[in-house]
């Protein structure tokens, strides 16, 4: 009774899917810049992963394919007399499991209620989002995939290569979910996978209007498995994650670019150094009268320093533009500031667990654009037991006065949150 119960639910997830369209709409100047950490709690099965065991593990609940997760969040502004920013009550439903001997089925959604001190409330007092939903047949050395799902390219996340889903905030690298189909075939060493999007999300500017927004993704994947290390190579018809602001005629587009790219990890002892590289044509681009088509060349490089429980990872990233002028334009939050042919980007974290406790601690620091903005979150968090728990971070932004994140200079926030998991 259970698994028909079970495949009812997905089910009947599915054809609510299958209704319902979410458009990205954020603002960079909304509270939830600094978006909390997608919770992982769910995410036993990945979405990178496209192979999946057919057992399931009986844990003795009535219903074990079933996770329910209610959370409190609370955030104040320490510059603005402890002013609250948030305060909202969310509910997780997950629902995955095996569908008949080669299929499997991951549903996953969330109501949020904001409260009359949260900043959303004067917009909207609640939500309701589909986190993730997805099917997954596999037979023999084939796989495929359908549904709203993430795919992570390249080696670091929000690096030069990951850039199919759009990204949480400049402190949130997970990723929003999109429709997409994609099949994986698989060998004994190497693996080649392609997907298609057939209406991309775009995230709008806040109060400009988007021309032409209707678009298809393609992509294909090529890795090869290696003895200490992996590579791969990338092609892809790609559209912008946000749309770019035409700042002569006030106006927005996410008109497609193409995307060659290779990426490549290698083991050395405890650490893993990571590299990814693309390079972007036909990107949009403005100049001091019109959006032009440009070409741009990514790249990132990162080291994870294992270690017992402590964890680091460093990392630098640069966008250089292969097309310059120096009239080249970057819309800002409160003006339009010059374009640098190049931009370099730096990011240190390092996590680590208190000895023979049940708390853990966690310290991040973003550089953006060669200094133009710096971020510092810390991180504390307690694992009360296996249905409780708790955490708490500290965000500070420091900006250039006279650069496109100006108007972040002195942000401050401290953000809270109670999980309870059954």
């Amino acid at each position: 009774m259970a698994k028909y119960l079970r495949f009812l639910c997905i089910a009947l997830a599915f054809n609510v899917l299958n209704s319902t369209a979410l458009l990205a709409n954020e603002s960079l100047l909304a509270d939830d810049l600094f978006a909390d950490d997608m919770d992982q709690s769910f995410d036993e099965w990945s979405d990178d992963d496209d192979t999946f065991a057919l057992e399931e593990q009986d844990s003795g609940a009535l219903f074990p394919w079933l996770t329910i997760q209610q959370s409190q969040k609370w955030g104040v502004n320490p510059a603005n007399d402890w002013n609250t920013t948030r305060q909202r009550s969310e509910l997780t439903l997950g629902a995955s499991g095996s569908l008949g001997q080669s299929s499997y089925g991951e549903i996953e959604l969330k109501g949020k209620y904001y409260w009359h001190e949260d900043s959303k409330h004067s917009t909207k007092v609640s939500d309701f989002e589909i986190e993730r939903g997805f099917l997954q047949y596999s037979s023999g050395v084939w796989s495929t995939k359908l549904g709203k799902y993430t795919i992570g390219w390249g080696e670091l996340e929000g690096g030069a290569l990951d850039v199919i889903n759009p990204s949480g905030g400049l402190t949130d690298p997970s990723q929003t979910s999109q429709w997409l189909i994609s099949a994986t075939r698989y060998w004994p060493d190497r693996e080649l996978s392609v997907f298609y999007n057939p209406n991309p999300e775009i995230t709008k500017v806040t109060g400009i209007s988007l021309i032409d927004g209707s678009h298809r993704e393609i992509g294909i994947r090529y890795g090869i498995n290696q003895e200490g290390g992996d590579i791969a190579v990338y092609a892809a018809h790609l559209i912008p994650n946000g749309a770019v602001k035409d700042i002569a005629n006030s106006v927005s587009y996410a008109k497609g670019y193409q995307l060659l790219g290779f990426s490549m990890n290698k083991v050395l002892g405890n650490h893993l150094l990571k590299f990814d590289v693309a390079y972007k044509h036909n990107l949009e681009h403005n100049n001091s009268s019109q959006l032009l088509k440009v070409d741009r060349l990514d790249w990132n490089l990162a080291l994870d320093i294992g270690g017992g429980d402590r964890q680091w990872l460093l990392a630098i990233s640069s966008q250089y533009w292969l097309d310059f002028a120096d009239d080249y334009l970057t819309p800002g939050l409160l003006a339009n500031v010059s374009t640098s042919r190049t931009n370099f980007n730096y990011i240190a974290s390092v996590s680590d667990e208190f000895e023979n406790t049940d708390w853990s601690w966690d310290v991040l620091n973003i550089i953006v654009a060669d200094g133009d903005l710096s971020l510092l979150t810390i991180g504390l968090n307690w694992d009360i037991n296996d249905q409780w728990q708790a955490s708490a971070k500290a965000i500070h932004a420091d900006a250039k006065l006279n650069r496109a994140f100006a108007l972040l200079d002195g942000y401050q926030r401290v953000q809270m949150e109670v999980k309870y998991q059954f």
